[in-house]
């Protein structure tokens, strides 16, 4: 018998006959499904009508669980997909085709908000939309290769010496960008405002395939160089035409019309796994391949998966990167409405799928490609699934090894760290399912020492201020790296705080033998030597052991080299943080030329050579 929430069927009477999107959210309020509909009343019926379900067997799963419906109408049926899309995207619901939150994805953004714009990398567009909606910055990506972004970046910085920094070193010159030729110098009037504005269009011109165009202007800019005798200028962009000509040499020719925008849509699928695969034509070459990995949601048909996922990657691209044309690899059954929403963004935007031809060479090209990405990524998962089965049985172990009240699948290990009593530091490693979370690592300098080394108060210290404001996201099990009177000093530390012991179970671990101690034991505990257990808290302790020493050691090194610094007449903090800031190290500082040493001081030559060639010898 399969249970409905009967307050669903109850509010079916407040909802409007109207078309727009629904969202239905579980027990706990996490969106689980969104879809759209004509009449919002007659679609939600039918989900809530048990006998409609045999031609839609994800509902089985689906509905049980919905505890909430909301509804927003719309005044229109192509408004209504527009929203789906959009939410789709931004909630990435269980039962939905979703493409991967495309935050871990870089992309390229053009600072139009800034009188001269900037080329800039950035991962959440999404969230940067919504904070500055009325940003007028346009975003090209996302890139799913980092590296190719970055080549890509590089090619820009080098090339086009647009802006770099967000805010003028110098109020009355330019900074060594300029001098480098990275940079032509806009904060200090050193280009017109027109010409640096056609630099910035050359660039987006780039960023959307159209080299033809930047190639022709590129070219036209070195002649008129060459002719003004401006040969240093003409060489450069000379240098920048080879790198753009490089990147072309690598692209694939599908045609001779150097006016033909495509993307090109193939799918693979297996069980509950579909790759799409992107080709992307501009001026009749393809300039990037893309494969997006997709989970396909129980029941979920690859058609539906394939439409589904065509909509939110457009919900999500830019309207300059919308092509003339799409070639797909099965008839879209939204291919009307989601034709409809793409030529209002953009212009003469036609969906077809090919039976013949080219195009359809294209499409089983495409096609091949998903396939061999498809096999790659089992054979990965293949690996990452008997991974994760041995961490699973590794936590199993540990908890009745342990005899622990909690399954240690929030697991923080502390250590402290010092070199000769000096420099003591403290760290704090998380593990989430037995693998790291870096995002939660925490290091701290000591700083309730007086003159001598003291670990059992560094450790009561680091733990209290891990712990006295924290009262969500709190560990399973606390790890300590030592013995019995580093268990007991946390144990009162912790006590202090009124710590709940009673649901996170605190241990420590002794290197000597690998002793594991107990609060509440008087002897101590001997894991098997070759127990899965045992090599997972190694691994933690080892991993905490590993974050502190790399810790201390930064901080002695920088404290050691400002110290040394700070003793050359001349040279105060504000000198030093300049240099360290630009710079990065000592050994960059001691490595740079008089000439870049006096620009980032902001004096000429001859009044800090004194001090460049008493760090070169430090």
């Amino acid at each position: 018998m399969i249970n409905i929430n009967p307050a669903l069927k109850k509010e079916l009477k407040n909802i409007p006959s109207s078309s727009g999107v629904y969202m239905m959210l579980d027990k706990k309020g996490d969106v689980i499904y969104i879809g759209k509909a004509i009449n919002l009343k007659d679609r939600i019926r039918s989900y809530l009508n048990t006998s409609s379900w045999k031609d839609r067997p994800k509902l089985y799963f689906m509905m049980p669980k919905v505890g909430e419906i909301k509804t927003v109408i719309t005044r229109s049926e192509n408004e209504a997909l527009i929203l789906e899309a959009n939410l789709v995207n931004k909630y990435q619901p269980k039962y939905n085709v979703t493409l991967k939150d495309d935050k871990k994805f870089p992309w390229l953004m053009i600072t139009y908000d800034e009188t001269y714009p900037r080329v800039v990398p950035i991962r959440d567009v999404a969230g940067f939309k919504t904070k500055y909606p009325k940003t007028k910055n346009k975003f090209f990506g996302p890139y799913s290769d980092a590296g190719a972004m970055w080549g890509t970046y590089k090619i820009l910085k080098e090339g086009f010496q647009l802006r770099l920094r967000r805010k003028p070193l110098f109020k009355d010159r330019p900074c060594m960008n300029y001098h480098i030729g990275l940079c032509s110098g806009p904060c200090q009037n050193l280009i017109k405002k027109e010409d640096y504005q056609q630099i910035v269009r050359q660039v987006e011109d780039f960023l959307m395939g159209k080299y033809k165009s930047v190639l022709k202007n590129l070219k036209s800019q070195m002649k008129e160089a060459s002719s003004n005798l401006d040969y240093e200028k003409a060489a450069k962009i000379r240098d920048t035409i080879r790198k753009i000509e490089k990147v072309l040499e690598k692209q694939i020719v599908v045609s001779d019309d150097s006016d033909l925008s495509q993307d090109i849509f193939a799918y693979c699928h297996k069980e509950n796994l579909m790759v799409l695969e992107l080709f992307m034509v501009r001026e009749g070459k393809i300039i990037t391949i893309e494969a997006l990995n997709i989970n396909l949601p129980k029941e979920t048909s690859p058609e539906e998966a394939f439409n589904e996922a065509i909509k939110q990657y457009y919900a999500r691209t830019e309207d300059s990167n919308i092509p003339h044309e799409i070639l797909v690899q099965t008839e879209l059954n939204e291919s009307d409405k989601i034709g409809t929403w793409l030529n209002a963004r953009a212009e003469k935007v036609s969906i077809s799928c090919p039976k013949r031809g080219k195009k359809l060479e294209l499409i089983k090209m495409a096609q091949k490609n998903a396939m061999l990405v498809m096999e790659r990524v089992l054979l990965s998962n293949l690996s990452e699934k008997t991974y994760n089965e041995n961490l699973t049985e590794s936590l199993k172990e540990l908890q009745l090894g342990l005899s622990l009240k909690n399954s240690p699948d929030h697991i923080e290990c502390f250590d402290i760290s010092h070199l000769g009593g000096t420099g003591t530091v403290g760290s704090m490693v998380c593990f989430i399912d037995g693998k790291p979370d870096k995002n939660r690592y925490r290091k701290y300098k000591i700083k309730s020492l007086l003159d001598k080394p003291d670990d059992f108060q560094s450790m009561r210290e680091v733990v209290t201020r891990r712990y006295r404001n924290n009262e969500s996201s709190l560990p399973d099990l606390i790890i300590i790296d030592g013995g019995k009177g580093q268990l007991s000093t946390v144990k009162e530390a912790l006590e202090s705080l009124n710590f709940d012991l009673t649901k996170t179970d605190l241990v420590s671990l002794a290197k000597k033998q690998e002793e594991v101690f107990k609060p509440d034991k008087k002897d101590s505990i001997l894991l098997e030597r070759d127990s899965k257990a045992l090599f997972l808290l190694q691994r933690i302790r080892d991993e905490a052991h590993r974050f502190a020493i790399t810790f201390q050691r930064d901080t002695r090194i920088k404290d050691t080299f400002t110290t040394e610094l700070e003793k050359i007449p001349g040279l105060g903090k504000a000198k030093i943080k300049r240099l360290m800031s630009y710079f990065g190290s000592l050994k960059n500082i001691q490595e740079s030329d008089l000439i870049n040493f006096a620009s980032v001081l902001g004096q000429k030559e001859d009044k800090v050579k004194s001090l460049w060639e008493a760090i070169r010898i430090i």
